[in-house]
């Protein structure tokens, strides 16, 4: 008996083995849950590619705890997506000297190698940007040139900038961040999804959402 149980449970295994692998596909995202629809959806700026917007702020602690998550992240999305940042400042004046920092570091080329540094500087180091000798102090230590920086700073691209970010926000309805907005069409958040890494699968479903939406595989 013994022997037969063992040959019977041998060739169990062997016919699970011929078995094509069963795949489990992710759970459908629900909308108003999971994510929530742009009404009215928004003109994007990216021609043929898939626009990803990042709502953020230095000033923001949910901000600054997403961005290690959110920077290689950024880095690895297809080819047929670009992603942006947007400061928002939501009134705050201590918020709209910090987007007035990402906007002048942008136009220098510096904001994407600084932006961790920024984040550390004001939620860890506590640098005051609104002083011009503290920023100072800290644009020198982090190799950025102070005098181009501050014309930047004060100049009136970044004021146009500004007021533009200010209007997209607007327009997109952002209530919180960070948020992210998927082609003009779709928010997701990790207040919606819960965590960082489930906003960020969020994302990935909405860009193969959009992607589709687009007419392509």
């Amino acid at each position: 008996m013994k022997r037969r149980s063992l040959f019977k449970q041998a060739a169990a295994l062997a016919a699970l083995a011929v078995l094509p692998a069963v795949t489990f596909a992710q759970p459908a995202l629900q909308a108003g849950k999971d994510y929530m629809a742009v009404k009215p959806a928004q003109p994007t700026e990216s021609g043929d590619k898939i626009e990803v917007i990042e709502f953020f702020s230095y000033g923001c602690p949910h901000c600054f705890e997403f961005e290690p998550k959110l920077e290689p992240w950024s880095r690895a999305l297809p080819k047929d997506v670009v992603f942006k940042r947007v400061p928002i400042t939501f009134n705050r004046e201590a918020w709209a000297v910090l987007a007035r920092v990402y906007l002048a570091l942008d136009v220098m080329g510096q904001a994407e190698r600084l932006s961790l540094s920024v984040f550390n500087a004001v939620h860890n180091d506590r640098v005051d940007f609104s002083s011009e000798v503290a920023r100072n102090g800290w644009l020198q230590k982090n190799g950025v040139d102070a005098a181009k920086f501050n014309d930047s700073f004060k100049s009136f691209s970044v004021q146009s900038r500004l007021q533009r970010s200010t209007q997209l926000a607007a327009a997109y309805q952002i209530q919180g961040v960070p948020t992210l907005a998927i082609d003009g069409k779709y928010l997701v958040a990790p207040s919606m999804s819960g965590t960082f890494e489930g906003a960020l699968d969020a994302a990935n479903q909405m860009i193969v959402k959009a992607r589709t939406e687009r007419g392509r595989k």
